[in-house]
């Protein structure tokens, strides 16, 4: 793992064999709003919309569907977290990588929506400014609401991503 001296560690062009690249499908959807729709449905799948429902997969969400119903908002957080440290990558949809994707653009090419925007064109990720902002939306919204990011894109929870970074 390198490390620098700003930050704990350097963030790979990957994570653990997964591309940050492909398959990052933008949505409109994050994980904060598509639980509260969740819990409102009493946990029917079914009554969430089909961007919801995208979040809902992304997550891996019925591994640990009950666990969310029956908990508190702060102990769904922990709960979440320790379930994406569980799955592997390759198991995560796009809305789950978008986290890891704005924290590497953060890291490496400076923190911030529109650095972010430039990347995501660099990249070929996409040419849309509106794919980009979806993408990024998604990735910080769902990184803060975890507690893993800053506002502005950059890691706040180093721990996290070492783990997730690591595989333990």
């Amino acid at each position: 793992m390198l490390r620098n001296s700003k930050d704990r560690i350097s963030l790979p062009g990957n994570l653990r064999g997964r591309s940050i690249h492909l398959n990052v499908i933008p949505t409109v959807c994050n994980l904060r709003n598509m639980l509260e729709k969740l819990i409102a449905a009493n946990g029917d799948v079914s009554q969430l919309r089909q961007w919801d429902k995208r979040s809902f997969n992304a997550y891996q969400i019925e591994k640990i569907k009950l666990d969310i119903m029956f908990s508190t908002p702060e102990h769904r957080i922990e709960l979440l977290k320790k379930h994406i440290l569980s799955l592997h990558p390759n198991e995560i949809g796009a809305s789950c990588i978008d986290i890891y994707l704005v924290a590497f653009v953060a890291q490496r090419y400076g923190a911030g929506k529109q650095r972010f925007f430039e990347y995501v064109k660099r990249s070929g990720i996409s040419d849309k400014e509106n794919s980009a902002h979806a993408i990024w939306q998604v990735g910080k919204g769902d990184g803060v609401y975890l507690g893993i990011l800053n506002n502005d894109g950059t890691v706040r929870d180093w721990e996290f991503f070492e783990q997730w970074i690591n595989g333990s």
